[in-house]
This record gives structure tokens, sequence and C-alpha cells, in this order.
């Protein structure tokens, strides 16, 4: 099916638009895949022609499916494209993490990581290296953005994820739990002395620049750094949180 109404959908592809009308653009058939196993809703989507039988036959008939060359995409998307698929999808709801909801298994908690392509990268490591759902605090990027979307590979539409605030951290700790920061301070020791006693862990990472406020750090059993080479300051923050996960969670099935 195709028709104006719905290539309307894909002109310009601005974020604040599509954010503000409960939308988001999955770019290519692996982040559409990812969208459709979560069960969200698909409002149409655009490809080339080599790409028009798999889509129809993924969409099943619950879709609306458009084909153009990809240089008329390029045009009407605003940008060179080289997908094959574009789509737009309704943004699902994360929860509020609590006690009630809170997840099983080990779990990635980022605050005020602003950087979409960290965020994106942070959450494809984590569905690689064991974490069972993500958990976003205040002040970070948006996760259904294109560019987080796109750097995590739709691993961001393929774990729970919630919204956590300073209070809602509590959950993540009890028994048979750990909630560990990723920070450098009075009481931090060094990853790889850490035992993990067959505990489902909760790894707090914080903003690339700042790390996390006192108050989170307060508020986790454990302080974590990865120790460097003399004379090396600090890793960017989706490396250091690939490093982290593969010891804490890889090591550690919970």
């Amino acid at each position: 099916m195709s028709g104006p109404d719905y290539l309307g959908l894909f002109a310009g592809l601005r974020e604040r638009d599509y954010a503000a009308r409960g939308l988001m653009v999955l770019e290519g058939r692996i982040l559409l895949d990812k969208a459709l196993d979560a069960g969200l809703a698909v409002e149409a989507a655009l490809c080339v022609p080599a790409d028009l039988e798999a889509i129809e036959a993924r969409a099943a008939g619950a879709f609306p499916i458009l084909m153009r060359p990809s240089p008329e995409i390029s045009a009407l998307a605003g940008f060179g494209f080289h997908r094959g698929v574009l789509a737009v999808a309704r943004r699902p709801e994360p929860r509020r993490l609590e006690r009630a909801t809170a997840p099983q298994g080990h779990a990635l908690v980022l605050w005020n990581v602003t950087d979409a392509e960290n965020l994106g990268l942070l959450s494809r490591s984590a569905a690689a290296l064991g974490a069972a759902a993500i958990a976003l605090g205040p002040g970070c990027a948006d996760p259904f953005s294109r560019k987080a979307l796109r750097t995590s590979m739709g691993n961001l539409l393929a774990r729970p994820l919630f919204r956590v605030e300073l209070d809602g951290l509590a959950a993540l700790r009890g028994p048979g739990r750990a909630l560990v920061a990723a920070a450098l301070g009075p009481r931090s020791r060094e990853l790889l002395g850490f035992d993990a006693a067959g505990r489902a862990l909760a790894l707090v990472l914080g903003n690339e620049g700042y790390g996390l406020p006192d108050e989170v750090v307060d508020a986790c059993d454990e302080a974590l750094v990865v120790p460097m080479a003399s004379g090396v300051d600090s890793l960017n923050v989706a490396a250091a949180g690939a490093i982290m996960m593969w010891e804490l969670f890889g090591k550690n099935p919970a």
C-alpha cells in the first residue's frame, strides 16, 4: 500500500517533531525487526525495491509499506540513506523503577549520560554482556532518538527499559543484589578486586565529563574503578562500561 499521506510521515525526519507526536524513526531492517519483536506499533515503512518482498513478509499486512528508490528516500528524509528501509513507530513508555517492578538479574543504570551515541553503545554492550534491563536516570539522552537507536542496534527496544530517580535506586539493593557505582572517590576500589559472590548486580554509570553525583554514589553498595596505565586519567564511558559489564556481568551469570 502506498499513498501521499503516508509519505508525509517521512518528510524531514525532525527528531523534536516526532518525539512530540509520540513517534520514533527506525533506520534499517534490524531496528524494524526489533520493534516488531517487542510488539511495538509501526505506523508505516518506506523501503527500496530490493527490500520490498522481505518487508511485506515481515509486516504481514499490519502496516502500510511504500516503495521508492534510494535517492528519493534520501531526498525525502533529508540525509543520505543506505539501510534499505525506514519505518515510523509509536514510542514505548518506559516504566518507573520501583521495588515491585525491579528486574531480575543484572541491570545497567545510566545517570546523566547526555550523549546519544554513548547511550546506544552502552545498551548494545549491556545486551551482549548479560544485562536483563536498562534504567535511565535524570539527564540522559533520548533513548528513542535516531542516533541512540541506530548505535544500540535496536537493543534499546529489546530489553526492559525503566526510568529511575534517586529514591528508586533502593529497588536494586537487597538480599542477593548489589548496586555498584563506577566512580572514583575515597571508598573506591579496583574492579578486579570485587567479589560479586553470585549476586545480581546493577552497575551505575554517569556523565563522561562529571561522573556520578555524590548522592548517587552514596546510595550504592560499592564504588569501583577500572585500573589504567600510568598517565591515563579516563576512559570513554562506553568503553569503561563495556569493560565493567564484561567483568561484573559476563563472569557472574545471574
